[in-house]
């Protein structure tokens, strides 16, 4: 099992490569959160974990939706390793229910903890100083204006800390939806001073 994970810590590397938004540093953050939140959630399995965050952002270069890309990339990576059906289908279902748009739309349940885990570590990225700068490189990117990436914050960024699962993900999310907030107060207040 060790192989796999190596492997595909690998192949989220190649794919990814080094954007700070949804490249592999991407990855790697939401791997310390999910570390976090495991070391005080009974039963997980580290194996398990640890390949559905590796995995969970593949299909991100194939477009959206990244998740289901990211599914089908992760089914195929799993089965050519002859990894039992369980171990797919739970790792899969996890890639599939980290995507809160992606897990609504096609009601996608979680069928496991670590699903529940990575979903909650997914997301702790997207708050704090980290998930403010993220925000705005990937508002830039996608061709967003400023006021319209400011505006993404009270459509989606602000409302993740009600979508977690455990309870220390939830004191982790107050913390950084506070600096988040606190840091867009401040944007709002320069530009307005302009």
């Amino acid at each position: 099992m060790e192989s796999v994970i190596g492997d595909a810590r690998e192949l989220a590397r190649r794919l990814l490569g080094g954007g700070f938004s949804h490249g592999y540093p991407h990855v790697e953050r939401v791997m310390r959160y999910a570390s976090v939140i495991a070391g005080e959630v009974p039963g997980i399995n580290r194996e398990l974990l640890e390949t559905a965050v590796y995995l969970h952002d593949v299909g991100r270069p194939l477009g959206e939706p990244h998740a289901y890309y990211s599914s089908l990339i992760a089914r195929s990576f799993l089965e050519e390793r002859g990894c039992e059906e369980w171990f797919v289908r739970l790792v899969v279902n996890a890639v599939e229910y980290h995507s809160y748009s992606y897990a609504l739309r096609r009601r996608v349940e979680p069928l496991s903890v670590e699903a529940k885990v990575l979903s909650d570590a997914d997301k702790l990225d997207a708050l704090g100083i980290v998930g403010f700068l993220r925000v705005f490189e990937h508002g830039y990117q996608a061709g967003r204006t400023v006021e319209e990436s400011m505006a993404h914050f009270d459509e989606k960024i602000f409302k993740l800390k009600e979508l977690m699962h455990f309870r220390v993900s939830r004191r982790i999310a107050e913390e950084l939806d506070a600096r988040a907030r606190t840091a867009l107060k401040w944007l709002k207040e320069e530009l307005s001073e302009r």
